[in-house]
């Protein structure tokens, strides 16, 4: 399924059919209630998966690779990267699965050792980690901690995402059982929205205060 698929069927059940062309919710802003959507169903899919196997994990499905992602100097010996979006918040890091960095020959790195931000506070005295690069999140940021010279490389990240969300024509990173948690949050949302009182009077005052 398509983003524009599901955008679709969500305004044809908000609308109860198709919608006209001034219709006052835009498939942008489905878009974008789809990614908070996607979000939900992915923790609902970690506490599934903690009470059938008593582990949290989540399922293949949810992952999304990234490739060609620049890195930049952001202090001595530490590299930034900026990823398409924040990863969903499971686990401590798990939003992020693996990243691993490329050379201009093509060749991969190791994958990245990730630290906590707890780990972080106190990484300079643990042990040094043979061949392994260390790194940590913050938001759609990643910190990479490195004597090499990092804005040579490109980065390949795997994180939990429903794809390209700038793309409505890309495929949607969902199982099939997962998209109703999505459509019944958007759908609430957006007929919550219609149902608000409309302030079609420019005479400064709040639509909820005048009579």
């Amino acid at each position: 399924m398509t983003r524009n698929q599901l955008i679709e069927q969500i305004l044809r059940q908000v609308y109860g059919s198709q919608p006209t062309d001034d219709a006052s919710i835009t498939p942008n802003l489905v878009n974008q209630m789809i990614n908070q959507g996607i979000g939900l169903a992915v923790k609902q899919n970690y506490s599934e998966s903690i009470q059938l196997d008593g582990v949290g994990y989540v399922n293949n499905s949810f992952y999304t690779t990234f490739k060609g992602l620049a890195i930049t100097q952001d202090e001595t010996f530490k590299w930034k990267l900026t990823l398409p979006e924040v990863p969903t918040s499971v686990g401590k890091n798990e939003g992020i699965s693996t990243l691993v960095l490329k050379n201009s020959d093509g060749e991969n790195s190791r994958p990245l050792v990730w630290l906590s931000q707890n780990q972080v506070t106190y990484y300079q005295s643990m042990p040094m980690i043979a061949n392994k690069i260390l790194a940590y999140s913050e938001g759609n940021l990643v910190y990479i901690l490195s004597t090499l010279q990092l804005n040579q490389y490109t980065g390949t990240a795997t994180i939990i995402s429903g794809g390209d969300s700038t793309n409505l024509n890309s495929q949607l990173r969902v199982p099939d059982n997962y998209i109703p948690i999505i459509v019944e949050y958007v759908v609430k949302q957006l007929v919550a929205a219609r149902m608000q009182t409309q302030d079609k009077a420019n005479d400064g005052n709040d639509a909820l205060t005048t009579a």
